[in-house]
């Protein structure tokens, strides 16, 4: 088949642009193949986000109710789903908290005698938290300050730490060339620590 701009033949086909679907486009683009990403959601743009958590039909996808958010709620018996609906998926709602399983998670479950899960992912952890530029939040606000003081009034401090987030802690306000990828990636904004 000649191939030209306007055909439609593709190596693969992901659905969905979240954390999983935009990471296997990327790699797979990387390696040369003709990649399509379809996606439900919509493009949200800066107005389209809630600026208060009282916005409920800004917050949550339920289209019967005339809800458009970026946040779906998928309740099964014993566990509740929260995915994101839209263009990035699930990076819409994960709050750019990057946390990595604590060492029970590894040797856990069905899958514990499959590999050695903590040695297998750690180089997929730190390539994500390069990735999406993952620093220590430098700012304690009242609520982490009360769960620090917990946590010494329980004897357990040691396992208190600032959360790793994704977000770039340059100077407050300051929009920067991109300070993770050689400069190939999106300017960044410095956080003003404005809670949003």
């Amino acid at each position: 088949m000649e191939q030209g701009k306007d055909t439609h033949d593709y190596d693969y086909i992901i659905i969905g642009s979240g954390f999983g679907g935009s990471v296997s486009a990327l790699r797979l683009s990387e390696k040369g193949y003709r990649v399509l990403v379809i996606e439900k959601g919509k493009w949200y743009r800066q107005k389209d986000f809630a600026r208060t958590t009282w916005n409920l039909p800004k917050i949550f996808w339920l289209p019967a109710l005339r809800f458009f958010g970026i946040m779906k709620m998928t309740i099964f018996r014993h566990i509740t789903i929260l995915s994101g609906v839209g263009v990035g998926g699930g990076s819409l709602v994960y709050a750019n908290t990057l946390p990595v399983p604590p060492e029970e998670f590894f040797s856990s479950g069905n899958w514990k005698g499959l590999a050695n899960w903590k040695e297998e992912l750690q180089p997929h952890y730190q390539t994500a938290y390069r990735m999406l530029g993952a620093a220590p939040n430098p700012f304690l606000d009242t609520g982490d300050h009360a769960l620090q003081q917990l946590a010494r009034d329980i004897g357990r401090e040691d396992h208190f730490e600032p959360t790793k987030v994704a977000v770039f802690f340059g100077e407050p306000g300051k929009t920067v060339a991109d300070p993770y990828f050689d400069g190939k990636g999106p300017e960044r904004t410095g956080c003003n620590f404005c809670g949003g």
